[in-house]
């Protein structure tokens, strides 16, 4: 009799709506940008937490001390240039000079994973940057964050070509930053 109730309970729990709206409620996508910018160069470019908003265009500014390099289990906070609040950022992954992989916790029923990917190749170095949104805000928030997720390789791109190319404008460009958002 157990058993048949219990059997009964999964098949009617494993067809409820809410079941199949938790499953669908993922959404991952993947951008690439070749750039002429060596390796080194743009791993420094992700891995200086302190200077992620220069590039990033959803980040205002973070709490990361000047200098602070990704280490898996470091936890600290972004500031986003469209929602009052802050939202914290847990670093899961790292492979120096490879791969950063974060989780961002920006509100309830809403989760983003984003990895960044660098891969020389014989043509040059390539920024991989992969985003997985979940939770059930998925499908209200990615219409509106789609337009700044999809630039976020080109302009880490960007950032790290202007430091090569471009020293004397990118630091400048850095301390006028750091003097305007020197809050902590």
């Amino acid at each position: 009799m157990l058993q048949r109730l219990r059997s009964l309970l999964l098949r009617i729990f494993s067809w409820h709506p809410f079941t199949q709206l938790r499953s669908s409620c993922t959404s991952e996508h993947n951008y690439w940008v070749s750039s002429s910018a060596p390796a080194d160069v743009l791993w420094q470019t992700v891995d200086n937490l302190s200077d992620l908003a220069l590039w990033h265009p959803m980040i205002a500014s973070t709490n990361a001390p000047r200098g602070q390099s990704a280490k898996p289990g470091l936890i600290y906070r972004v500031f986003s240039r469209y929602l009052p609040v802050s939202t914290q950022i847990f670093v899961e992954n790292v492979r120096p000079g490879e791969l950063l992989s974060v989780r961002v916790f920006p509100l309830p029923g809403l989760q983003e994973r984003a990895t960044y990917r660098i891969v020389s190749t014989l043509c040059g170095t390539c920024v991989l940057y992969s985003i997985t949104l979940s939770g059930w805000l998925t499908p209200i928030v990615w219409p509106f964050v789609k337009p700044q997720v999809t630039q976020v390789a080109t302009s880490l791109v960007q950032a790290a070509e202007e430091s090569v190319y471009q020293p004397d404008v990118f630091n400048q460009r850095v301390g006028a930053f750091r003097a305007k958002t020197d809050i902590f």
